[in-house]
């Protein structure tokens, strides 16, 4: 076989001296993706032509047969495009390399405007085959190996199905790993051979319009997955590694953002709070908290409860993950100096009533924000720190005058997502080193009596995919800046003088609301320990 192929291949080398043409041999060569996309995959295999590698507006097309009219008017065509073609031969056994590499493409159907369709009778499918974890990996490990598309999608659907928030790809020495994340946990599900990975992958980025030959680099995309009800938008993002690019798809569930307030998990006396500051006609609105705290969609909730035609609501995002009608969203990209700071610049100029700043990153926003908030707008925004009580000094840190901040802050929150428990749960005793060190921890605010309240535990069942919990919570805490809060800003505190302030003054700090809602057997100690600490 070896003998016949290196025979062909040496006819079809003097065969190229002769015609005048470069010889070229397919045999373990990559193929540039981005190529094949010019030529469909059954005109290439129709006329053993096919284009090999792009760079620009220069094109390099292998072919059998350079006497066929039909190459060369497909050569023709792809001049009129303005590329610039350069011709190889190739031997009939090169060309079925060559042909192989569509593989990687040839089972992305894109949709008009970038979107894909899942069918409902796949999706029903998945909701009669993937019971849970357990069963979405049988399912998974069933697929052949040359499904790709179809592992693409079962991966997709079991996502939906599991109500995850991301799903990763981890490339590793002999495998790659499928994990999600499911109510803020990462779990591993399955894993991939590396080369059917790297076929998930391929199709991944021409659906993200990602590049397909670059590797060395990181990469952002995204695409839309039209489902019979609703349209779910994915946002991708791949980074180089040791063994390959990983990947990791962010599923964005407009069910999500239309949570109101009083989904969110907050306390009635919180609520009243909340509801009453949002309503202000100007000021700044500050919550804080690590990424995935459920900042965004709080946020959001504030847009949605206030939102009405007379009000002009402008965003500052990075990126904007969910689109919301009837207000305008503005996305920062740094690479054409579109920051934060020039963004809500060019926002200000735009008559608005309402701003939302995606964070304060620098002193320029900050100042820029206050000034906005001291002006006549009402402007929600975030910042990364530990607890509300951070929020002072580190805006004070960032430059902010300590007298506009006094003047211009409205309210600071900070917020977690703790898992709820199951309807599984199953009740326990808790020794009374624990209730004493709750009772202590609970001293300074009203609680129900501890000796009289139950606690409760994960178990698990099919409905929560035997994890014991299912969705999540907010828990919170909220500084209202009144007179004596301002007064003690002019003073410059530190992050404890304005913690041990604040709670001299009644505020109910997360741990706090976090273990009431383990009295009410919501949430568990355990998971308030992960969360919280």
């Amino acid at each position: 076989m070896e003998v016949r192929r290196r025979e062909e291949e040496e006819r079809t080398q003097e065969k190229a001296q002769k015609l005048g043409l470069p010889y070229i041999n397919l045999f373990g060569m990559p193929v540039d993706p981005a190529a094949l996309l010019l030529i469909p995959e059954e005109n290439a295999q129709k006329l053993g032509l096919i284009p090999i590698r792009k760079q620009g507006k220069n094109l390099d097309v292998a072919l059998v047969d350079p006497t066929n009219q039909a190459n060369n008017k497909i050569i023709e065509n792809l001049e009129k495009q303005g590329f610039f073609v350069s011709a190889f031969l190739i031997s009939p056994s090169s060309a079925k390399d060559g042909l192989a590499h569509y593989k990687e493409i040839s089972f992305t159907k894109e949709k008009e405007g970038g979107k894909i369709e899942i069918s409902p009778a796949l999706i029903a499918k998945a909701q009669q085959e993937i019971r849970g974890i357990d069963s979405l990996k049988a399912q998974i490990k069933e697929i052949p190996a040359g499904k790709t598309s179809e592992l693409l999608e079962t991966i997709i659907a079991g996502a939906l199905k599991l109500e995850c928030s991301d799903v990763h790809l981890e490339p590793k020495e002999k495998e790659a790993l499928l994990k999600y994340r499911l109510d803020g946990m990462l779990y591993e599900i399955s894993s991939l051979p590396l080369e059917q990975y790297r076929l998930v992958l391929s199709r991944v980025k021409l659906l993200s319009k990602m590049k397909l030959n670059i590797r060395d680099t990181s990469q952002d995309g995204r695409f839309s997955i039209k489902l019979a009800e609703s349209e779910i938008e994915i946002r991708s993002s791949s980074i180089p590694g040791s063994y390959g690019e990983s990947v990791v798809l962010r599923l964005l569930d407009p069910k999500t953002i239309s949570l109101s307030l009083n989904d969110l998990g907050f306390r009635q006396e919180d609520l009243e709070i909340l509801e009453k500051e949002i309503k202000k006609p100007n000021g700044l609105i500050i919550t804080t908290g690590p990424t995935g705290s459920g900042k965004t969609t709080t946020l959001y909730a504030f847009i949605r409860k206030i939102m009405r035609p007379e009000v002009k609501i402008i965003t500052l995002e990075d990126p904007i993950e969910y689109h919301l009608s009837g207000i305008t969203q503005t996305q920062v990209d740094e690479e054409a100096g579109y920051t934060f700071a020039e963004g809500l610049r060019a926002i200000l100029r735009q008559d608005p009533d309402i701003l939302l700043v995606g964070e304060v990153r620098d002193s320029e926003t900050a100042k820029t924000a206050l000034d906005a908030s001291l002006t006549g707008h009402l402007v929600f925004s975030t910042l990364h720190t530990n607890d509300a009580a951070g929020a002072i000094p580190r805006l004070l840190d960032l430059g902010a005058n300590k007298g506009s901040l006094a003047a211009s802050l409205n309210l600071i929150m900070a917020q977690r997502l703790v898992r709820r428990l199951c309807g599984c749960k199953e009740k326990y005793k808790l020794s009374k080193d624990v209730l004493d060190r709750i009772s202590d921890i609970l001293s300074n605010i009203k609680h129900p009596p501890i000796e009289k309240v139950s606690f409760y535990k994960p178990k698990g069942c099919p409905k929560c995919n035997e994890l014991g919990y299912k969705g999540r919570i907010g828990v919170l805490e909220i500084i209202e800046v009144d007179d004596e809060v301002e007064k003690l800003i002019a003073q410059n505190p530190s992050h404890s003088d304005v913690l041990e302030f604040s709670k001299k003054k009644g505020m109910i700090t997360m741990h706090q609301d976090a273990l009431l809602k383990a009295m009410e057997g919501i949430t568990s100690l355990e998971e308030i320990e992960r969360v919280i600490g």
